[in-house]
């Protein structure tokens, strides 16, 4: 009795686990037709003249150039036609109109981002996974020429005249370029923790010595970090120093223009001055030969062409001062020469008070 009861409880554990399975296959096949339909799906907004990236390709940018165009087709969930993940219909099938026309759509996305005069050359291409590998075939190099370019290019690579976010730019993208052609192993393990800090290590010195002498200060401070810090962090160090840098060459420069306007200015004055001194020189130099005396020319004779208004009254305030200052003078002179009478009187009275107390 026993074991019937263990058989008949299992029963409906054995039917509940088939229910679940059988719901999960549904789910999933729901999901994918659901994906497939997605794929499929054309926008209205989409159109067959869109540019899907802004730099077309012209063979030597071909890298970078199918980055974007995958990056891109990603976005509108349409980069199973160039990589064969959605493959081809069969003909009369009700999908297969469907996936022809955004075929199509796609095809001529990728067509609209190469130049004209590589273009022309695969315009028969059947599809755009064909159009695709066509592609990839004509421009896409071997991985070995490609590594041993970019190793090259940033083992060689230094500041020069470029400022820290163009060296930094550039150096990055040389290890973007190498990350997608030569790709590190992805895994969870402690091997691979390893060589993602090896890496950044790598990345770190790399970037510090492509850095020019002015930025030595810096640099050893950075190393001498325990932990090092990340590449981004570094840059980020090595950018606010030079930031700081320019703000202290706008305020030297603006000192020194400040500097330079004032010397411009008392130039200025003293040629200003000297042009005064030369005319009163000048002046002096002059003789009019109607009335035979210095100090004015013929053309501005008075004794000859009249006396102004105003020099009328600067002659009679000219008198006037003259005869105030003789009689200031002859005062001053009779008070110094005549004694005071009344001081000799009061020096007797003095003088004879004296000899009455000597008495």
């Amino acid at each position: 009795m026993a074991g019937e009861e263990v058989r008949t409880d299992s029963a409906p554990s054995t039917n509940m686990q088939q229910e679940q399975n059988v719901l999960f296959a549904r789910s999933t096949n729901v999901a994918a037709i659901q994906t497939d339909m997605e794929d499929l799906r054309v926008h209205t907004s989409d159109h067959p003249g869109m540019v899907l990236v802004a730099d077309p390709l012209v063979g030597s940018n071909y890298l970078l150039w199918s980055r974007s165009v995958r990056v891109a087709l990603t976005a509108k969930m349409k980069l199973s036609f160039i990589d064969g993940s959605y493959p081809k219909p069969a003909e009369g099938t009700g999908d297969f109109k469907q996936w022809l026309r955004t075929d199509s759509m796609v095809f001529s996305w990728i067509m609209n981002c190469i130049s004209k005069d590589i273009s022309k050359a695969f315009y028969y291409a059947k599809s755009a996974r064909r159009l695709w590998l066509d592609l990839e075939s004509r421009f896409g190099q071997s991985n070995g020429p490609m590594i041993y370019n970019l190793q090259r290019q940033i083992a060689s690579i230094s500041q020069g005249n470029m400022d820290v976010v163009s060296y930094y730019t550039k150096l990055r993208l040389l290890w973007d370029e190498l990350e997608c052609i030569d790709p590190n192993p992805d895994c969870d393990c402690s091997s691979q923790r390893t060589l993602a800090n090896k890496l950044a290590s790598n990345q770190l010195m790399q970037f510090l010595m492509g850095l020019n002498d002015s930025f030595d200060a810096i640099r050893n401070q950075i190393l001498v970090m325990d932990p090092l810090p990340v590449v981004d962090k570094a840059y980020s160090l090595v950018l606010r120093v030079e930031s700081q840098r320019q703000g202290q060459m706008h305020i030297e420069e603006a000192n020194t223009n400040a500097a330079l306007l004032a010397k411009n200015m008392d130039v200025t004055r003293d040629v200003k001055q000297f042009q005064k001194k030369k005319t009163f020189v000048d002046k002096k130099n002059q003789f009019c030969d109607h009335c035979n005396k210095s100090g004015h020319s013929r053309n501005a004779c008075f004794k000859l062409h009249g006396y102004p208004e105003w020099f009328k009254e600067y002659s009679e305030q000219r008198k006037k001062n003259i005869g105030e200052t003789k009689a200031l003078l002859a005062k001053c002179e009779n008070n110094r020469v005549q004694p005071n009478k009344e001081g000799l009187e009061l020096n007797k009275e003095g003088q004879g008070l004296e000899l009455e107390l000597e008495q």
